[in-house]
This record gives structure tokens, sequence and C-alpha cells, in this order.
């Protein structure tokens, strides 16, 4: 069969288990790649079905290993001991405060390259100050649906950055600066924007809820943060001095320094919470991986390559701005896959980095976006707000402004790359 119509079959098929039968969206991949193979005469490849759960091993085992990292820093309680630090240094600067809340939300994401840790740890725990500085629900739910959405495009993790540079080869290394800049700016305007009129009220929100608490902050708390940043930063800029263990393995050993260092942890079960909440996101890496490698067998994935080749740059510059956030809704990190390696492709001339690295700002935005819209689900859980649709609508503001400032960095890769010293 023509490579374009095992490209239509894959697609119908993958619309067909996600938004008919309801299907996960990591097993409705794994149905499309199944279809794909069929109608591309290849029967079931079950070698390159196998090597393609293999393809993104890497986020795989960032995945698991910065979850069990995150629960491990929580449950010692030192995540707490942060949040206490956190409002009586910086809770007599409103501005300020605003600035640190929307680094503390992002702080998980930006070491699981996940916005679920963000909404379900450090996000949990700003709701009763935003709600007390006079916020709804609905709008508190959207700072901490935007936040752990730039927690999931910043550095030093970014699973979809590491998918488009895993498709064309290109190792994850020289991204800081590039996803700094994607992820920081519009971060810290979004939550200006979304607290907007509560600014005030949120000092004294602060100052209010330290009154009510009680303890103080220990000192060892910020040892697995030290420990881990480090590590992540040495092994970049003392190669001599500080190995590279591989990011997953400093998770790991991070994870052990926050055990020792905070109240005890059982750590086998936060081991197992870490594997049982990963499985939703390893099926969905899995998934998409075969995908990928079905549609590399069938032909499929050449001709979008060539199709957007050859397409005029006006046009193509808006399938970015449409197409990879939409397909977003359903997976980022199969959005970032199947458009945003060959977009990148097609772009050669410009800075893979810069460009790369505002792809996965664009896959990201599908967070916000149904079928799944992750991070709005779980931040209405958090508020209980039960409006999801609610906290959508304030989304949208944040989420255009995204998608302008992917398509600027895309137009503008070349000096963007001479600034950051990549060319």
């Amino acid at each position: 069969m023509n490579p374009g119509l095992v490209l239509l079959v894959m697609i119908a098929a993958l619309a067909g288990a996600v938004f008919i039968l309801r299907w996960p969206t990591g097993i409705s991949l794994a149905v499309s790649a199944l279809a794909g193979a069929l109608s591309g005469g290849f029967g079931i490849p079950l070698r390159h079905l196998v090597e393609g759960t293999m393809l993104y091993l890497d986020p795989i085992l960032i995945v698991v290993t910065s979850l069990f990292f995150m629960r491990v820093y929580e449950q010692s309680g030192s995540l707490a001991d942060l949040n206490r630090w956190l409002l009586r240094t910086f809770g007599g600067s409103p501005a300020l405060l605003i600035a640190v809340l929307t680094l503390f939300v992002m702080f998980p994401g930006m070491l699981t390259g996940l916005t679920a840790p963000c909404v379900l740890t450090t996000g949990a725990m700003c709701v009763p100050i935003l709600l007390a500085a006079g916020l709804s629900r609905v709008r508190a739910g959207a700072f901490i649906a935007v936040a752990a959405f730039f927690g999931m495009v910043a550095p030093p993790v970014n699973i979809c950055a590491m998918i488009i540079g895993g498709g064309v080869d290109m190792p994850y290394v020289g991204f800081g600066l590039p996803l700094t800049v994607a992820a920081f700016p519009l971060a810290f305007a979004s939550s200006f924007w979304l607290m907007r009129g509560h600014i005030t009220p949120l000092a004294v929100a602060a100052r209010t809820r330290l009154t009510g608490s009680s303890g103080s902050v220990r000192w060892p708390a910020f040892l697995p943060l030290f420990f881990l940043l480090l590590l992540l930063l040495g092994a970049r800029w003392l190669p001599a001095q500080i190995p590279d263990l591989g990011v997953p393995l400093l998770f790991v050993l991070a994870a052990f320094v926050a055990a020792i260092s905070g109240a005890r942890v059982n750590l086998l079960k936060s081991l197992e919470w870490s594997v049982r909440e990963a499985v939703p996101i390893l099926a969905l890496l899995a998934g998409i991986g075969m995908f990928i490698q079905v549609l590399t067998l069938t032909g499929a994935r050449g001709e979008i390559v060539v199709n957007l080749l050859v397409i005029p740059h006006w046009l193509r510059d808006l399938t970015m701005a449409i197409l990879v956030p939409l397909f977003g809704g359903v997976s980022a990190y199969g959005s970032s896959s199947v458009l945003g390696v060959p977009l990148l492709l097609a772009m050669l001339e410009r800075s893979d980095i810069v460009v790369a690295a505002a792809l996965s700002l664009l896959a990201s935005i599908g967070d916000f976006l149904p079928p799944t819209r992750l991070a709005v689900v779980l931040a209405d859980q958090v508020t209980q707000a039960q409006r999801p649709g609610g906290i959508l609508k304030h989304c949208w503001i944040p989420a255009l402004a995204a998608v302008v400032w992917a398509l600027l960095m895309i137009w503008f890769a070349n000096p963007l790359a001479r600034l950051f010293g990549l060319s």
C-alpha cells in the first residue's frame, strides 16, 4: 500500500481507539502501529514492535527514577521544609513570592519532564495559599496547571526535546539556555497575569499560613537538591572532576541522600508508588516507539518528511502552530516524535537545538488540550473546582502566548544560537 495511505490508516486507527473506543493512548498507539504494519503488507512484525518499545528507553528510565526521587523527597518531609523556607524568605514581597511560587510548582517538572508531579506535589501544597489570597478554585487550578506546563518544558529534563533529538540522533546536550528562554519568561508572565488583582492579598495569605505553621526548617532538607544539582551541572561544567553518571542514576543517588537526610522513608514502597504512577507514561512512551518504528518501516515517516520539505514556509509554520499542539492533545510525546522530528529535519538551515527546544514547547501545549488535557484535569482534582472547562478557559491566553513564543524562537533560531554560544 502507498505510504500515504498507510499513514491515513494509522491515523484513523489511532483516532478510533482514542475517541470511539476510549482506550488508553499508549494502547491506542500500539494498535495504530499494528494496523499500519498490516496495511503496509508487513504482517505482525514482532521484531520491529519490540524494538519500538525500547526506542525511548532513556526517557523511560528518567520518568521512573525522577518520580522515585520526588516521592522520597516528599515522604522525608524535605519538600514541606522547602515550602516553609520559601514562604518565610519571600513572604514579605508579593511580586517575588509569585515568582517563587511559580518556580516551586515548576520544580518537579524540571526534574521529571512531566506535569503530573508538579500538580500533585508542589501544586497541591500551594492551593491553600492561592485560595487564601482570594483566587477562585478555577483560577487557582489554572495557575497550577500553567506553572506545571512550563515546568515540563524547563530544563534540565525535557522529555519532548529528548524525543525530538533522539529522532535525528542528536544528543541531549546544549539545551539548557534554549529551554530556559522557552519556559521561564512566559511562566512568570502567565503567573502574574493569572494573579492580577490578588498580588497583595497573596503576601497576607502567606504570612497567615506561616503563623499557623509549626516547626523550623531543617537545613538537611536542601542536601538532596544540592547533591543533584552538583552532579547534573558538574558533569557538564567540570567533566574532568565529576563524571557523567547518567540522569537516571543521579536521581536514584539523590533519592538515597533524601532518605538519610530527612524522616524515615520506606524506599521499597516509594519505588512501588513510582512505578505504579509511571505505568501510564511508560505505556505511552512504548506505544510512541512502536508507532514511530512502524511509520519508518512502512515509509510513512518519509512521506511526512518529504511533504514538509516541499510545502511553502508560511504553510509549514501554520502546520507547526496548529497541528503540533493538537496532536499533543493525544500525546505530547507522540506529537514530538511524529511531527517534531520531520519538522526539525525540514529546518536544517536553522539551529537544530533551538528549533528542537521550540518544538518541544509547542508539543507540550497538548497537556492543556482534549482529549487528555492532563494538566487541567489534575489541577481540577487538587483544587476540587469540579470545573475543568473553567480552568481550561484561563489557560488559553498562556497557551496562545506559548505558540507565538515558539514560532518566534524558530524564526530567530540562528541569532539565538549565536547568543547562546551554540553555533
